[in-house]
């Protein structure tokens, strides 16, 4: 069973779904409003501009984990890195590590592959800064977990140094086509609905016509069939309740296929993407388990 905060959380979006849809323009004015303005005492904030995208770096003094680098979800239309303010001050402030949360271009202005150049910018750009690789942990929910996983794709298909690991939360990997929970979990899903079964949003994100249906279906925006060997270790969390369930599910099968340390966390009737409502128990409960993952990285290679 879930606990009351998170049925408090699926009944304030069952009945936001009741309502009528929202144009992504009204989504991003409601998203800055809602951006978390109070920084935690003991802590700074750093506006940056990284690639050309707005990024900020958030610290707390005696942090020695990982860089989190965060990247937003948002069905690559809305989101903002102050919007994620709630889970990156969390992270800086209970788990250790400190945290770069960055933007990239949204469509429909901005047509895929724009969102990928620009997380592999951001990623350079930060290498550049003097952060060692092997310190850097890739991390998004939804769109920002699809964009961890296409990053590192792209990283190793041209021979780029890779994280330390990746993480992602209720990301999607099959922009192209369809599984069934597409379908399934639309009744369960308060949050996506049937947004995930629908395809009448690929020429916002990909283009019109043959070239969007391609670039749907591409290698780094529908991985679901891609050789994940060499990928670095990767922690996945996702609800059996939600639209996108499968893809997570699909995605680390494809990973123990490619003998990729990995690990997946299956919550019970909980909102796309829980881990970014930090206060859910739930939440606590798999952001806990993704830190203890990250550490037990050096552990394993230690017993090697």
């Amino acid at each position: 069973m879930p606990s009351k905060e998170a049925e408090f959380i699926n009944e304030l979006f069952k009945n936001a779904l009741k309502e009528e849809g929202k144009g992504y323009e009204q989504e991003r004015e409601e998203g800055r409003k809602r951006a978390k303005r109070e920084l935690p005492e003991g802590m700074t904030l750093k506006e940056l501009e990284l690639n050309g995208c707005y990024a900020e770096l958030i610290e707390k003094p005696g942090n020695n984990g990982p860089l989190v680098i965060y990247i937003h979800g948002g069905g690559f239309k809305t989101g903002d890195a102050r919007e994620r303010r709630e889970i990156t001050f969390e992270i800086a402030k209970e788990y250790g590590s400190n945290v770069i949360s960055v933007n990239y271009r949204l469509a429909p202005e901005n047509k895929w592959p724009a969102q990928l150049e620009d997380c592999v910018g951001i990623y350079k750009e930060i290498l550049s800064m003097g952060y060692d690789p092997a310190d850097l942990v890739l991390m998004g929910e939804s769109a920002g977990g699809s964009l961890v996983v296409a990053t590192i794709l792209y990283l190793l298909d041209n021979n780029m140094p890779i994280p330390k690991a990746g993480v992602v939360y209720s990301c999607s990997i099959n922009h192209g086509g369809h599984f069934r929970s597409h379908f399934d979990n639309i009744a369960t899903d308060y949050m996506l609905g049937d947004a995930v079964s629908r395809d009448d949003d690929i020429p916002e994100l990909y283009g019109e016509g043959l070239r969007g249906i391609e670039e749907s279906k591409s290698r780094y925006a529908s991985p679901y069939a891609a050789d994940f060997t060499g990928f670095p270790p990767i922690f996945i969390a996702v609800s059996d309740s939600e639209a996108l369930y499968d893809d997570s599910v699909i995605l680390y099968d494809r990973l123990q296929e490619a003998h990729v340390y990995s690990k997946l966390h299956v919550g019970h009737d909980l909102i796309h993407a829980y881990p970014i409502f930090h206060t859910l128990p739930e939440s606590i409960e798999t952001m806990k388990e993704t830190f203890e993952f990250i550490a037990s990285i050096d552990q394993r290679k230690q017993k090697k």
